[in-house]
Parts: C-alpha cells; sequence; structure tokens
C-alpha cells in the first residue's frame, strides 16, 4: 500500500512539473527604440533596425518586443523616455539622434545602449575612439560624405563661390557638420554662408537671407529640425531657381536637386546586427564603433529643371537612384 502510494505521488509530482514546464513563458527580450524626431530619416531607421530581427528569424512579441518612443523633437521628453526604459527594465536601448544617445547615456551605464544615424559618437561623449568607448554603449555612426559633396558641386557647378546652408545651434551635430562644411569649402576656394535656426518656423526666413546674399548653391547639411522644416527651403530654392545639395535621400524625394550620402535605412539595419550580437552574450564593449561605407548619389529630375541645374549623362550613370 505504502508503495502504491509513493508511486502515485511521483506520478503526480512529474505531471506538475510537466504542467509547469509546459505553462512557463520565457522572458522575451526587451528593446526599448528611443527617437528624437518624428522625421523620415528617424523612421528609416527604425524600419531597418527592426527588419534586422526579421531577417534572423526573430520573432517580433514571441522572442522579443520593441517599444518605440519619440521625444518630437523636446529635450526634456529624450531624457524621460531613457528613464522611462530603465524603469521598464528593457533590455536593451536603441538611440537614433545624438540627443537620444546623450540622454540614454546619462541615465545608464549598465544597460547596453546601441546608438545609429549619429554623426559623431565622440563628440557626442560615448568614447575615446570607435575602439575606446564607453562599456554599454556601441552603434553605427552616418558621418555625412562632406568633402565628397563639396566635389560634386565643383564639378558639376565649376563657377560656384558662394555656398549657403542653415544650421541649428541646439544640436549638437549640426554644428559638427557646420564647421566641417565651411572647412572644406575653404579649402577649395569657397565662402560659406551658414544662418542659425531654433524652430522650424524660421526655416523660410532663413533660407530667403542666403538667397538675398547671393549664394549660387544651398548645400543643407543634415540635422533633426532643417529636415523637419526642408520644405520650406525648396519652396525658396525654387522660386530662386538655386539647385540644393545634401546628403539625405529623403531630401531629395522631398525637392533637392542632388543627394549623396548613406541609406538611413541601412544604417538602422547595421545598428540591429549589433544589437542582436549583444542579444545573443557578446558585451557592448567589444564590438568596436562602426561607420557606413558606400555612400550613394541620388538625383531628382524634376527639381533640377526647376532650380536650374543641368544634370550630365556622366553625372546620371553615377546614380544609384534616379526620380523623374
Amino acid at each position: 500500500m505504502k508503495r502504491k502510494f509513493l508511486g502515485y505521488l511521483s506520478f503526480c509530482l512529474i505531471c506538475l512539473l510537466l504542467i509547469t514546464s509546459c505553462t512557463k513563458k520565457e522572458k522575451i527580450y526587451t528593446i526599448g527604440i528611443c527617437e528624437f524626431v518624428d522625421s523620415p530619416t528617424d523612421k528609416e531607421c527604425e524600419l531597418g533596425f527592426i527588419q534586422a530581427f526579421i531577417d534572423e528569424e526573430i520573432i517580433q512579441d514571441k522572442d522579443v518586443k520593441f517599444i518605440i518612443l519619440n521625444a518630437h523633437g523636446d529635450f526634456p521628453t529624450a531624457n524621460s523616455i531613457a528613464h522611462n526604459f530603465i524603469s521598464k527594465k528593457v533590455d536593451l536601448i536603441c538611440s537614433i539622434d545624438t540627443p537620444c544617445l546623450q540622454a540614454c547615456m546619462n541615465a545608464t551605464s549598465t544597460i547596453p545602449v546601441v546608438f545609429t544615424s549619429i554623426a559623431n559618437p565622440i563628440l557626442a561623449g560615448a568614447g575615446e575612439s570607435y575602439t575606446d568607448h564607453l562599456p554599454n554603449v556601441t552603434g553605427v555612426s552616418v558621418a555625412s560624405p562632406i568633402k565628397q559633396t563639396i566635389s560634386l558641386i565643383k564639378q558639376m557647378l565649376p563657377e560656384t563661390k558662394v555656398i549657403g546652408t542653415v544650421w541649428v545651434p541646439s544640436e549638437l551635430n549640426s554644428e559638427f557638420y557646420m564647421k566641417i562644411q565651411k572647412e572644406e569649402a575653404e579649402k577649395v576656394g569657397l565662402t560659406t554662408i551658414a544662418i542659425p535656426i531654433n524652430a522650424t518656423s524660421e526655416m523660410h526666413d532663413a533660407a530667403m537671407i542666403l538667397v538675398s546674399k547671393k549664394i549660387d548653391v544651398f548645400y543643407q547639411i543634415s540635422d533633426n529640425l532643417t529636415n523637419l522644416a526642408f520644405e520650406a527651403e525648396v519652396k525658396v530654392a525654387n522660386e530662386a531657381q538655386i539647385p540644393i545639395f545634401c546628403n539625405q535621400f529623403s531630401e531629395v524625394k522631398r525637392g533637392a536637386t542632388i543627394g549623396l550620402g548613406w541609406d538611413f535605412y541601412d544604417a538602422g539595419y547595421e545598428a540591429g546586427k549589433l544589437a542582436i550580437r549583444i542579444m545573443r552574450g557578446e558585451k557592448p564593449q567589444d564590438i568596436p564603433f562602426q561607420s557606413m561605407k558606400e555612400s550613394k548619389l541620388t538625383i531628382n529630375l524634376e527639381a533640377a529643371e526647376i532650380q536650374g541645374l543641368n544634370i550630365t549623362e556622366d553625372i546620371l550613370e553615377k546614380a544609384a537612384e534616379v526620380i523623374e
């Protein structure tokens, strides 16, 4: 009788263990995505980041969960988002744009942070070099190919003497690009006029000031605020018949004539691949910062006609994309 009872007890214990193991859910790896502005480039980064997981057959809401929050251009909100992710105990943070990276670095030194859409991670405070950096931070730099763009301007418009841009003093990456643009332009005998703005509503007037100063070309540097207000610059350029060069594909689609730069979807995708490596056990401190390697040329033929720029066949042949 005792033996039967023990056998029955063992059977019950085994059943209980089986039920428990079947009903127990594995922890879903949670990733917080912090975006600074609601812009085409941020969205492209986000989509590329998530696609990297899809391609690795990491299933959303089963293997991984994404919490996507946007600061809508507000620095205190970016800080709040970073702390929100900490309170939710996310496993990793993807920071898109420099303000979000800085907010996340200030908020945590333990949760892995993978950045993308960052012009200069060293200037942002993420490390001393691409290999000597904060132990919880890694990511993908997307520094614009400014020297190459100025060379392209000289090639296509050899009579150019003055280029104009709008920049944002409150954005670290904008100031960085503005200074590099001035330095590279000066090396080839060009003058740069840069007009600062602090709100999207100021973009139109800033572009008008550049036209009044007799610029030959708009070469719009990349930052969050001017990207949001880009159509205002396009309107002025169209009316004045001054071509716009830029470093963002999304801005070419929105009315710039020439764009030489990186695909932000690809930048997000590469950051996603780094996040997957961390998810699978690698440490951020062992992963050097990465840079986008291959710039692409995009041409908007309709914008070229409106802004008075003749696109020769040799330039067209180099384009990765031509918008009719």
